[in-house]
């Protein structure tokens, strides 16, 4: 699969998280829980996760791998579950654009961290001048979202 579709299929799925993020806010004020929403929508994703497993769709997951992970490795849900929640907290404050602007732009500061640093496991890839301007658009993409 070429470098090109890669992007846009993840560009489409981001699309869905910005679907997402309004959803489980509805579902959260609808609630009058943020984590009645969140935990909804972990329930609904281990079940179609599950499926999917049932289905044979992916590969199955390999029990002997569960001892050859990094600690860190299992902490990836609790930061899933963090974000969601956020996001059902800040939509409705906020707005859609604003709360996803402002974590795409913390998602960016933090890979080019890791990708530098070679943190968790990732190929260092050195610190640019490109780099360093894209993460400063970023930061001013979300100085102009928020204006009103």
């Amino acid at each position: 699969m070429s470098q090109g579709l890669i992007v846009v299929l993840v560009s489409l799925v981001g699309i869905g998280v910005a679907a997402q993020a309004a959803m489980n806010a509805q579902l959260g004020t609808a609630l009058q829980a943020p984590i009645g929403g969140a935990l909804w929508n972990f329930t609904l994703g281990t079940i179609v996760l599950g499926l999917l497993l049932l289905l044979g769709i992916f590969n199955r997951p390999a029990p002997s791998g569960l001892l050859s992970a990094p600690w860190w490795a299992y902490l990836g849900g609790i930061l899933g579950a963090i974000f969601v929640t956020t996001t059902i907290l800040a939509v409705p404050r906020v707005g859609t654009a604003v709360t996803l602007a402002s974590i795409i732009c913390g998602q960016l500061i933090g890979a080019v961290l890791i990708d530098t640093f070679g943190w968790l496991g990732v190929k260092p890839i050195p610190l640019d001048p490109w780099r360093v301007a894209g993460v400063g658009m970023l930061i001013a993409g979300v100085v102009l979202v928020q204006h009103e």
